[in-house]
């Protein structure tokens, strides 16, 4: 054991000790370059005490990934004794060693790009992104991202830790050690310590948890706490958790949630009852429904429009000045992507990873949007521009009420002369084949449409004229800091030049005008342009339009605060008489004070009447508002009610999917 120490202590101490900080200021200094290339605007708006606070939390998450990740190093010190295997350590040290830091040099670097493109670090949508068409993704990373280069300076980083590791881990395998072998095992008891505390990261009750990231009032900045190698390993740990694992509702959450809102306590076993809603049939005669999923159909990137030289609706500015449309201004998607929103509109799935992927494919569920249209003999269509195998969209939509699925290669089959792009059709195509659809039903439709078109690489059909984006826009340079601005104007412009088209073709029809509902919304805001890191740009941040025609007179507030959980019952109230359906909204067509769920919600924003509140990281903040943004913290109830509708949302998704705990009781022997 003497001579165990001896020789033992210093490559344990200072091998896997010096690799370990070493790595931590590796990752300081990629943080560091991130956060002032993508954050500097939000990071000089804490105050120094955040910015204390943010650094020494995240030297001890640093710390805390680098002790787990080097952590072998000192199991193979320990496995490889004195005597004449001593002179591998150097060897398999520094190899290891390399490829962690070759790891974390990648992932940060990814990780760099995802906070660029998404407005935060790595989460569970990295795993959705495997379940998209993989060609497609793959083209868009190679045209997007330089992935050459990320990959070199992974590559780099993992040599460069080989060559500086591997001459000193050689020269500490050599040393005799220290003679005083109590020194030697004091040493190393103090090593285990500091070891021990690293990986804990706190001297509390509890370890360090991800919980501690919010250090500041700005999501932003807090999205850089964790390195991209940390955030990658909890992301893929979400991701084995939320396939594993079976979550029953909890009856007395329930109860609760329905005596927060309001709503009537639910009789026996059906749970039902607290989401029910009631429509009225404003409109006459089963109508034709359709409801428009736009990509990208940014709020914030209308507000440059120029009818003159930077026309951006296209002729959807012919559809907004019609006296029956409805254009609400304060609306946001739920979602931050295609899927997340998508699958929050049809199957109301709350936080959860989407169903479409998951255990849930072939469930169907009845807060299913389709579901009330379908039982009151509506013919249920789901046409998308892309493939339907793209996150076997097409078997979860018909699993879950929609009777036909119409896809890029359904409509080629028709429309051989139908032409695409990386994502699936241009967003045209997809258009004349639902207006052909409509035209030839002798029943009525319910359709939700999913266009594809503006999104990277911006690619537009040959012939369509770019002149109505003039370039350069010195406004639109001046805010937006992205190369490829001028092309996402160009395809944003095209596809809402298509719906237009779409709207007034329907508008304008003899055999449709009178027995048609049309809405559109967008799926998120354009993704990439990083102008939304102060907290009074947050809103804006997740802000689309919401565009409604009803062929009928309505007196609508359009300022009201709303997002997409109330589209369907809007959809309900205007064309099902008398109708039930089960889903969480509110119809924009009703008075908002008949309604418990009057304010608008995103997964990571809440705007209600009282003011606003962000979550992040599992931590509710409140700020007032002037209009439709925030303007300082305050405490008010907008928490509340964000956290009361994130409980609902998940409730609701536990009930469909596991059941009740009482009646997972029930069936233990």
């Amino acid at each position: 054991m003497k001579e165990y120490f001896k020789r033992r202590s210093f490559a344990l101490i200072l091998s896997a000790g010096l690799a370990c900080i070493l790595l931590a200021l590796y990752l300081m200094c990629m943080r560091w370059a991130c956060l002032h290339i993508l954050t500097s605007e939000a990071w000089n708006s804490v105050s120094a005490t955040e910015q204390s606070d943010f650094w020494l939390m995240s030297l001890r998450f640093d710390l805390k990934f680098s002790a787990i990740a080097l952590s072998p190093l000192i199991l193979l010190a320990l496995l490889l004794p004195s005597g004449r295997f001593a002179s591998s350590f150097p060897k398999w040290g520094a190899l290891y060693s390399a490829l962690v830091f070759f790891y974390s040099g990648c992932a940060g670097i990814a990780n760099y790009y995802y906070i660029k493109t998404y407005g935060h670090h790595f989460d569970l949508m990295v795993f959705g992104l495997v379940n998209e068409d993989t060609v497609a993704v793959i083209r868009s990373i190679w045209d997007g991202y330089p992935v050459v280069r990320e990959f070199l300076f992974g590559i780099v980083a993992g040599f460069a830790a080989w060559l500086l590791l591997k001459p000193v881990f050689r020269r500490i395998a050599s040393n005799e050690g220290w003679r005083n072998s109590v020194a030697a095992v004091a040493l190393f008891l103090i090593f285990a310590s500091v070891w021990a505390y690293f990986i804990r990261g706190d001297l509390g009750k509890f370890p360090l948890r991800r919980a501690a990231v919010a250090v500041t009032t700005n999501t932003a900045v807090n999205d850089h706490v964790p390195s991209g190698p940390l955030a990658f390993v909890w992301t893929v740990s979400d991701h084995m958790k939320e396939s594993g694992r079976l979550l029953y509702a909890d009856a007395s959450e329930l109860h609760d949630l329905a005596g927060f809102f309001g709503l009537p306590a639910p009789s026996g076993d059906d749970y039902r009852s607290v989401i029910a809603g009631n429509s009225r049939g404003l409109v006459s005669g089963k109508p034709h429904v359709v409801l428009a999923v736009m990509e990208s159909m940014s709020a914030d990137m209308l507000l440059f429009d120029n009818p003159d030289n930077f026309d951006i609706y296209g002729s959807l500015r012919k559809v907004l000045a019609h006296p029956k449309v409805s254009s609400f201004d304060n609306f946001i998607s739920e979602g931050d992507g295609t899927i997340d929103s998508l699958g929050r509109i049809l199957v109301r799935q709350g936080d959860n990873t989407d169903h479409s992927v998951g255990r849930y494919l072939h469930s169907g569920f009845f807060t299913s949007a389709a579901l009330p249209f379908k039982e009151a003999g509506y013919h249920t269509v789901l046409v998308t521009a892309g493939n339907r195998g793209w996150r076997n969209l097409g078997d979860f939509a018909v699993a879950n009420g929609f009777e036909t699925v119409i896809d890029d290669s359904a409509i080629r089959l028709k429309n051989p002369q139908a032409t695409g792009a990386t994502w699936g059709l241009f967003d045209g195509e997809m258009f004349d084949a639902a207006y052909e659809l409509l035209e030839e039903s002798d029943r009525p439709v319910f359709m939700v449409l999913l266009s594809v078109t503006n999104h990277p690489p911006y690619q537009l059909p040959t012939g369509y004229s770019f002149s109505a984006i003039s370039r350069p826009n010195p406004a639109v340079a001046a805010k937006y800091h992205n190369d490829d601005i001028y092309s996402m104007y160009e395809t944003f412009r095209y596809a809402n030049d298509m719906l237009g088209d779409f709207m007034l073709r329907i508008m304008n029809s003899p055999k449709l005008s009178g027995r048609s509902v049309v809405a559109a919304t967008g799926d998120h805001n354009v993704r990439g342009l990083n102008v939304y890191q102060q907290n009074d740009a947050v809103i804006l941040g997740h802000q689309v339009p919401f565009i409604l025609y009803a062929p009928v007179e309505l007196a609508v507030d359009k300022g009201r605060f709303a997002s997409h959980k109330d589209i369907l019952p809007t959809l309900y109230d205007l064309t099902l008489a008398d109708g039930v359906y089960h889903y969480p909204g509110c119809s924009l067509v009703a008075d908002a004070s008949d309604c418990p769920y009057s304010f608008a919600y995103n997964g990571s924003v809440t705007v209600t009447s009282e003011g606003m509140c962000l979550y992040d990281a599992g931590v509710y903040r409140s700020y007032s508002l002037s209009g439709f943004k925030a303007v300082a913290a305050a405490d008010n109830a907008s928490c509340r009610v964000s956290e009361a509708y994130r409980k609902l949302t998940e409730w609701y998704y536990r009930y469909q999917t596991a059941g009740l705990k009482e009646q997972e009781t029930k069936k233990k022997p």
